[in-house]
């Protein structure tokens, strides 16, 4: 809220709640001028919440908008305090509630691309989501417990329901306009839930001079055509919390002080977030409210033992040191534009937001990304300036608020506070210039609409309170923007959302916590080896700028999703001092310093390809080969001595000259290369043998007709060796004649397959085979006789035609016209008792006929 200096120390604390502009229904916001203050005094007393002369007090914020008495109960201190009196949680209980709700976030961000009017909320440790796009809910949600529930749409016909707030606040500002409207916001259960004063004071139409003629309908009425609409009687709308020297850590939640260059009319507010602006320098993220609409141009920070949640005195206060100039801000919708109605039927969208920046951050602050907790403020000497520094909770990433999260909230004015994110959806909030007490000429359409969550008689904040800090766990998730009561008392606490108001400052950011960097690499690595780190909980894109020996590793490391990241030790020898750090846009963790020593490598031995390591080749050997370092020099020694150069495809070769004969050896090689550690050494005993004898008969896959097979298989070998030939698995003694074996068999091979090898031993060497398959035909199949036609009794046999070249008629020489088989005449008597055969089965049959004709 804003309060002027002079005008505080005129007015009590109870005039505290005329300068904070509350930010979530419709709330009578009170801008305003402070009264003049020349520069600020070094420690000036100042009421914590008085109303600048002039302005228009605002009305209650999401606690009672009256001040505390001097004499009343003190707030306990501490985040672990506000946690177990207001949520009944332990820290470590927030900060997985925390976690739960950010994974939360990202299913609403991925379902809400298939279906908008999801409903994303948590709740029992879980996530529970409303939506047609089941599939989609149930694969976002990964392992993390969900529970899905199909939206009507998903089960099949239903009523007409509200789509989303937008929708919903454009439909209900367009008919009945602004002036009495809290909130249109949607609740846990997926509810559209409307606040409004309409329900006891009606609407009155100004869009339009005609508008008397159009009949208006009820709140109630207006409900009615929605399914999923509840409306519930509110106050109307809400009331924004306004409420160079030593070196000090500045944190969230602290209270600052702004106010204008000619007359130092300004009011108090808490620090939302330490952050940067888009070029990266120091910037402070806080309410828009707080500047009222730009008048406020300079900020000082204000000291924390003299805060409200310190003293628990509401209407002191004293500057503490320079902070810096205010810029850019917006209230509402851009430039601080009002939400407008048209009771005519135009469209009435103008949804904002809450948001200003103070840039020129004074030199002597350093910024920390935490909360302030408040632990033991109340043990504080009050006339000393104090730092709350000392104990905070890291803000670790930014995201988006989801439906059933637990938060809290920190403050100038009520310290940690905590509760539940009961609504999401868009508030009304008087404007700086809406009528109130001290202002009743105020214009009645300064409304502004804030797009926001609320959190409903459990989370506490109070005029000073605005623009502080709103976290789920470690994660920022918005700004305290205002506040309403409902007619029943019960109070609204509403804070604006953090990614929106971001968005509108074009490019600012929130500084977050990053963990220290680790050099997990210890002593000693060899030039160009891995060196590896890593980042406890360091959120996605986070990089390591890691400096070795003065020189920086381009480009920088990316933390990988198991928190590790690594680069490359240079390419020379000798202890170096490394630095890492982390950096995720323009926040950087603590620096961490290490040291490496880098040292030579041992080259590794060198392998034989030829002769293979401790095998054998065939006579003559004239270059011994292998493979090695490239660049590194192969020495052989042994048998075989020589040197070479590896090439730069990993092979050397050694010629042998004279080539090596039949016979057994041993060789050991050995690489060396600069600012390398020399190889161990690598043996090889091999043996050098015969070729493989020659199988020149029969030549390979050589066939031989039937009957025709070899007698002699045969080949050449090298003088002095003895052959042994292995024919189908039988083993034979070749004989030898100088430089060709044979083997002579007694008789020639029966058809088949036939698979030779030979082999010749020389000097105790014996040589690889040589070889040659063969095979011996099948005997042939004849060709099959054709069996004469049978002929009917008394029928004549036609005469075979005449070979060529003899005359018609039978040939006398032909024995009787009988084809010549070659028989002998021996072969007579059988064919003259075939025919008796033939006949006596002749008179048999006709013997058979005979009897049976009887």
């Amino acid at each position: 809220m804003q309060a002027s200096t002079r005008a505080l120390l005129r007015r009590g604390g109870a005039a505290c709640a005329a300068a904070a502009v509350f930010m979530a229904g419709t709330f009578a916001a009170g801008a305003a001028n402070a009264a003049p203050q020349p520069e600020p005094p070094a420690a000036p007393t100042m009421s914590a919440g008085s109303a600048t002369a002039g302005a228009t007090p605002p009305g209650t914020a999401s606690a009672p908008a009256t001040a505390p008495a001097a004499s009343g109960t003190e707030l306990p201190g501490g985040l672990a305090e506000a946690l177990k009196r207001d949520l009944g949680m332990t820290v470590e209980e927030f900060k997985a509630q925390g976690e739960l709700a950010a994974k939360a976030a990202d299913v609403q961000a991925e379902v809400s691309t298939v279906d908008p009017a999801a409903v994303v909320s948590v709740s029992g440790g879980g996530i529970t989501v409303q939506t047609t796009a089941t599939d989609v809910a149930r694969q976002a949600a990964g392992a993390t417990k969900v529970t899905v529930k199909a939206t009507p749409s998903a089960l099949g016909p239903a009523k007409v329901d509200a789509a989303s707030v937008d929708a919903l606040f454009n439909d209900y500002v367009k008919t009945f306009g602004a002036r009495n409207l809290l909130s249109v916001a949607q609740n846990i259960s997926g509810d559209f839930v409307i606040r409004t004063g309409d329900l006891k004071s009606p609407a009155t139409p100004t869009a339009s001079p005609r508008a008397f003629a159009r009949a208006m309908p009820s709140v109630t009425e207006f409900a009615a055509k929605y399914g999923n609409v509840v409306v519930v009687d509110a106050t109307g709308p809400g009331t924004a919390h306004y409420a160079v020297g030593d070196p000090f850590d500045m944190v969230n939640g602290e209270g600052y002080y702004t106010s204008d260059d000619s007359n130092g009319h300004g009011g108090l507010c808490s620090i939302g977030w330490n952050g940067f602006n888009m070029a990266g320098a120091p910037a402070v993220i806080s309410a828009g409210h707080c500047t009222s609409d730009g008048a406020t141009t300079v900020a000082a920070l204000t000291n924390p033992a003299n805060e409200n949640v310190t003293t628990n005195s509401f209407n002191t206060a004293s500057l503490l040191t320079p902070l810096g100039r205010v810029g850019f801000s917006q209230f509402g919708g851009p430039n601080n534009s009002f939400t407008t109605s048209d009771l005519l039927g135009n469209p009435a969208s103008n949804i904002g937001t809450d948001v200003s920046v103070i840039n020129e951050i004074a030199g002597n602050l350093t910024q920390l990304p935490a909360v302030a907790k408040w632990t033991g403020a109340k043990s504080w000497v009050p006339t000393a300036p104090q730092q709350i520094s000392a104990d905070t909770v890291h803000v670790t990433g930014v995201g988006d608020a989801v439906l059933g999260a637990k938060i809290c909230k920190s403050g100038r004015t009520t310290g940690w506070t905590c509760g539940t994110v009961d609504e999401k959806g868009a508030y009304v909030i008087q404007g700086i210039n809406a009528p109130s007490p001290v202002n009743p000429g105020g214009n009645p359409n300064d409304l502004r609409a804030v797009r926001g969550f609320a959190s409903i008689g459990n989370l506490r904040s109070d005029h000073g309170d605005s623009g502080g800090p709103v976290i789920a766990g470690t994660t920022a998730v918005g700004i305290t923007s205002a506040g309403g009561t409902m007619d029943d008392g019960t109070t609204v606490a509403i804070t604006a959302d953090i990614r929106p108001a971001l968005a509108a400052t074009n490019g600012y950011t929130v500084k977050i916590f990053l963990g220290t960097p680790a050099v997990t690499t210890k002593g000693t690595v060899y030039r160009e080896a891995t060196i590896s780190g890593a980042v406890a909980d360091a959120p996605a894109g986070t990089l390591v700028d890691v400096t070795i020996d003065g020189v920086k590793s381009a480009p920088a490391p990316t933390v990988a999703a198991n928190g590790t990241w690594s680069v490359k030790a240079p390419n020379k020898f000798g202890t170096f001092a490394i630095t890492a750090q982390a950096r995720n846009g323009y926040s950087t963790s603590a620096t961490a310093t290490a040291s490496i020593q880098v040292i030579k490598a041992t080259l590794a031995a060198p392998a034989f390809t030829a002769p293979a390591l401790n095998g054998s080749a065939t006579v003559p050997v004239s270059a011994i080969t292998g493979t090695g370092k490239a660049g590194a020099t192969v020495t052989l020694s042994g048998d075989v001595t020589g040197t070479a150069v590896v090439a730069a495809n990993g092979t050397w070769s050694v010629a042998v000259a004279p080539a090596l004969e039949i016979g057994s050896y041993t060789v050991t090689a050995q690489q060396t290369l600069a600012d390398w550690n020399d190889s161990p050494a690598a043996t090889s005993k091999f043996t050098v043998v015969p070729a493989a004898p020659a199988v020149t008969s029969p030549s390979q896959g050589q066939q031989f007709p039937y009957d025709q097979g070899p007698v002699t298989v045969s080949g050449t070998n090298t003088p002095g060796a003895t052959v042994k030939v292995t024919i189908n698995g039988q083993q034979y003694d070749a004989t030898v004649d100088g430089s060709t074996w044979s083997i002579t068999f007694s008789q020639k091979f029966a058809s088949g397959n036939y698979s030779l090898s030979a082999v010749q031993t020389l000097n105790g060497q014996s040589s690889p085979a040589g070889k040659a398959d063969f095979v011996v035909l099948a005997k042939p199949t004849p060709p099959a006789t054709q069996k004469p036609a049978p002929t009917t009794p008394g029928a004549t046999t036609p005469a075979s035609p005449a070979a060529p070249g003899a005359a018609g008629g039978v040939d006398p020489s032909n024995n009787g016209g009988l084809a010549n088989t070659g028989a002998s005449s021996a072969l007579l008597p059988l064919g003259a008792a075939g025919s008796l055969l033939v006949l006596g089965g002749a008179a048999f049959l006709l013997f058979r006929r005979r009897k049976s004709a009887h």
